[in-house]
């Protein structure tokens, strides 16, 4: 059990260098004799039994649109549950950014995620109705690859809660009194 908290608190570590800072705990250290790589934490993330992990990918590439050759790469090499869960996640964040484009923009420059996997997975193109289409068929999709009692559209919309709150917080605290 401690190796589990070990292995969440190095990826809570590095979300937060990476610029996702709204999981816990805050202070939550990596080991700097294990450094970890991009394509070494998405497939950690994309593996990871915790479904907060996984999630925070959506965040990630949200805020790294560079990001996007390290998904295709690993999409490449994973199979089974990591796949799906990447690939979700990544599609998710390309549909996120679509509809959330107007107000990502009072915060970061916003350069746009490429559409890597609708085809594959024949869902909608992220540019109909601003991705929203794409994000309730990608839900609908996930639920089907893996546990359909799980609402994954309410989770793909709260990390963009979290992420907006995150950025707010940061915006007001460089804005002078």
């Amino acid at each position: 059990m401690s190796g589990d908290l070990n292995e969440h608190d190095q990826l809570v570590a590095k979300l937060r260098e990476s610029g996702v800072r709204y999981l816990v705990p805050t202070d939550a250290r990596a080991d700097e004799s294990q450094p970890l790589n991009t394509l070494d934490l998405l497939n950690r993330l994309a593996e990871s039994g915790d479904p907060r992990l996984r999630h925070s990918m959506i965040g990630l590439f949200i805020l790294h649109s560079n990001w996007a050759d390290f998904a295709e790469q690993l999409a490449a090499l994973l199979q089974g549950a990591a796949r799906i869960e990447l690939i979700a996640h990544y599609m998710a964040a390309v549909y996120l950014q679509r509809m959330w484009r107007t107000r990502l923009s009072f915060y970061l420059d916003v350069q746009l995620l490429p559409d890597l996997f609708s085809k594959q997975l024949d869902l909608p193109s992220p540019e109909d109705r601003f991705g929203k289409t794409g994000l309730h068929a990608l839900a609908n999709w996930h639920a089907a690859q893996t546990n359909p009692a799980f609402n994954h559209l309410s989770s793909y919309e709260h990390v963009m809660d979290l992420l907006f709150d995150q950025l707010e917080r940061e915006a007001s605290a460089h804005e002078p009194a």
